[in-house]
């Protein structure tokens, strides 16, 4: 036998003020047979109208009291979890007694079968032992979220929010309005999802992260943008990414990405695929990092600079300039230290392009040249695979902050700072 109080039945039903119908269970098998108490008052808000001078409980909620009986007992089956309860039909109703201010009803609900998802019960309630009502009542168990995913009873999901199949949403977890899931996405526990924001498929959410919150910019006056996530991401705990400052704007996450502890993505960010960020690195508005980048724990990237592909950003490092594809950059302020020779092994680039890109850095950093003279010079004197047309056209598209310069001592080169890229969050 259980006692479960109005707390503890809110964990298990949906139903909220002013339709939730029963103050306490008194007995419980769990899939078998419940017994609770409603303490009737004049306070209901249906007695104003039911009947002025003549209050009586409607007979349509004393049924849904008993099928709010019956919606505990079936939920707290253990093969129930995740389930809602659908009432299919409802049969030989009768009403032997008028409910009023002041009484205590008793509802006793016990199941008669029981077939897959599908069962009937008989109901009854009545009133210092008297029967006021008693019925059969057929229902059907469906998932609480369609295609078989599971939301906490605790978390507060908007109307308007679309979700996929087996999404799962932890507790205390809040979605805004106009907001999309996508299929096999997992968001943790004390998740804040404010609006606008559209996650793909098998995102894992850790807990504490907030999503779509309006950006810190003090020129945005609500306008609509978009937070967009794609696909196999992983954000960790308290991760904050923001809307976009601009009507229609966008704040952009791609692919299978992983976004460690505390880490920032402002308002207007960019971010590719397969990037790794660090824990704590703070991110300024406008952002732009490339595939494959890696970004280390505790870094702060100014606005509007941008990280191209496979790039490296040393830990603690405070970047104010673009860093061009395939570089490692490190320090206070960060300045270029040499080919991301590592990195490229790792993602497989071909010995060719390696040797190309060395070449290419060369030709960047071993003169004065601007980065327009040194982006023909790469492409009168370098062969045009993709990792060369990759950096030229980093190279000839505008920047706002110019492009990192080398470090003036020769022997900090990628071998001494990251024998073997090591650990990158905190």
């Amino acid at each position: 036998m259980t006692v479960m109080d109005i707390n503890e039945i809110m964990k298990v039903i949906p139903h909220r003020y002013p339709f939730i119908l029963i103050d306490r269970i008194i007995e419980l098998e769990e899939g078998k047979r419940a017994v609770a108490i409603k303490n009737v008052t004049i306070n209901e808000p249906f007695f104003q109208g039911h009947f002025p001078g003549w209050p009586i409980m409607p007979g349509v909620l004393i049924c849904e009291a008993i099928a709010q009986t019956g919606v505990v007992m079936a939920l707290r089956a253990a093969e129930s979890e995740g389930k809602m309860v659908l009432f299919a039909g409802i049969d030989n109703v009768r009403f032997r007694k008028p409910v009023v201010p002041g009484d205590q009803l008793r509802f006793e609900v016990e199941t008669t079968w029981l077939r897959g998802n599908l069962g009937k019960m008989h109901g009854k309630a009545s009133v210092d032992g008297e029967l006021a009502c008693e019925g059969d009542f057929m229902f059907s168990l469906a998932d609480r979220v369609p295609g078989g995913g599971k939301i906490h009873p605790t978390a507060v999901v908007h109307p308007s929010v679309v979700i996929g199949k087996n999404v799962e949403i932890g507790a205390f977890t809040i979605v805004g309005p106009e907001v999309k899931i996508g299929d096999n996405t997992k968001i943790g526990a004390n998740c804040n999802i404010n609006r606008w924001v559209t996650l793909g498929k098998n995102n894992v959410i850790h807990q504490g992260v907030s999503l779509g919150a309006p950006p810190q910019d003090i020129k945005y006056k609500g306008e609509k943008g978009e937070v967009i996530i794609g696909d196999n991401n992983i954000i960790r705990e308290f991760v904050t990414i923001h809307l976009p400052a601009g009507a229609g704007e966008q704040t952009a996450i791609g692919n299978d990405n992983f976004i460690m502890v505390h880490a920032h993505i402002p308002h207007n960010c960019k971010i590719g695929s397969q990037v790794v960020i660090g824990g704590y690195v703070g991110l300024a508005g406008y952002t732009e990092i490339g595939d494959q980048a890696i970004i280390g724990g505790l870094a702060g990237v100014h606005q509007f600079v941008r990280v191209g592909r496979l790039a490296m950003v040393g830990a603690q490092s405070k970047v104010l300039k673009d860093v061009p594809p395939f570089m490692i950059v490190d320090g206070n302020p960060a300045q270029i230290r040499g080919v991301n020779s590592i990195g490229i092994q790792r993602r497989g680039l071909s010995n060719e392009a390696a040797a190309e890109i060395k070449k290419a850095f060369k030709i960047i950093y071993d003169s004065a040249a601007s980065p327009a003279h040194a982006s023909q010079e790469i492409k009168k004197r370098l062969r045009p695979l993709p990792e060369i047309e990759q950096l030229v056209a980093f190279l000839e598209k505008e920047s706002k902050r110019g492009i990192s310069k080398k470090a003036s001592l020769e022997e900090e080169s990628e071998e001494l700072l990251f024998p073997d890229i090591p650990e990158l969050g905190i």
